[in-house]
């Protein structure tokens, strides 16, 4: 069996058993687990490119729509868990009251969520998927090596965010998901130090952005709460929060691609400078 047979493999293994144990329960784990394999699923489809038929690109539409539902639920479990960090005690009523809100808002995307995975186990979707990824390892044929192609696809990032001026949030967002594509990207490739390495520095600032956009979500909950109230102490310290967290992202981004080149012309930046970076910044 190939490398990329045995992800498939594992690929397919892991979205079955996730989509049984998230129709019993929706949990925080399960959720995650579940968002994240089907974005390594979608990873080695984009990255095989296979033509499939009209089903199975339904059956992918299906899966990228169980992502986004996913996602709805995987944000709140975050946001609940930075509105516990908060340590503003002036604040602890507002907090207690936005707990709830978003508690609540979370059983209304966790039923929704449940609701389309019975959808999911109820039709042949896994079993067009399965097929999907199978096809997606046979017409791999010619597909520039993995790891290759991501180092590439940073570099090119690099050039594109060269300029040192602040990068505006949706800019940094769309950077985010690009760095996660690149990783997930990687880790199709054989594990050599090399990959391992690549994968950890990429991970380090694609944190170091996602803490700022979780930051950011819950500011959006919280405004939506409180916004009417000037002093509200709980919505001026997670405003100062996501302004720190926004500040962090960018430096550890614009910083991070500043070591980036073209595979073979320069040593690559180490794991522990590109740490260093975010957690400095």
């Amino acid at each position: 069996m190939t490398l990329l047979q045995q992800r498939s493999k594992s690929l397919s293994d892991d979205l079955e058993k996730f989509i049984s144990k998230l129709a019993k329960s929706v949990t925080e784990k399960g959720v995650h687990r579940l968002r994240t394999s089907i974005r390594r699923a979608e990873t080695l489809v984009d990255y095989t490119k296979p033509r499939l038929g009209k089903k199975q690109q339904k059956a992918l539409d299906e899966l990228h729509a169980l992502r986004k539902r996913a996602g709805k639920v995987r944000d709140l479990d975050i946001q609940l868990g930075l509105l516990a960090s908060v340590a503003n005690r002036s604040a602890s009523a507002d907090r207690r009251a936005l707990n709830e809100a978003l508690k609540s808002k979370r059983a209304r995307q966790a039923e929704r969520l449940a609701s389309a995975i019975k959808k999911v186990q109820r039709s042949k979707f896994l079993d067009r998927l399965e097929r999907i990824t199978a096809k997606a390892v046979a017409d791999a044929v010619g597909a520039a090596e993995p790891l290759h192609a991501a180092q590439q696809e940073l570099a090119e990032l690099a050039t594109e965010y060269s300029s040192r001026q602040m990068l505006k949030p949706a800019r940094l967002h769309d950077l985010r998901i690009k760095l996660k594509l690149l990783r997930y990207r990687a880790e199709l490739a054989s594990e050599t130090l090399m990959q391992q390495e690549f994968i950890e520095q990429v991970k380090s600032v694609q944190d170091a952005i996602g803490e700022w956009h979780d930051w950011e979500m819950l500011a959006d909950n919280a405004e939506e709460q409180f916004g009417e109230r000037i002093n509200c102490a709980l919505l001026v310290e997670v405003r100062s929060l996501l302004a720190a967290r926004f500040s962090a992202a960018t430096s550890a981004a614009l910083g991070f691609l500043a070591t980036c080149t073209v595979p073979g012309k320069k040593k690559p930046v180490s794991v522990q400078t590109t740490r260093a970076i975010a957690q400095s910044a």
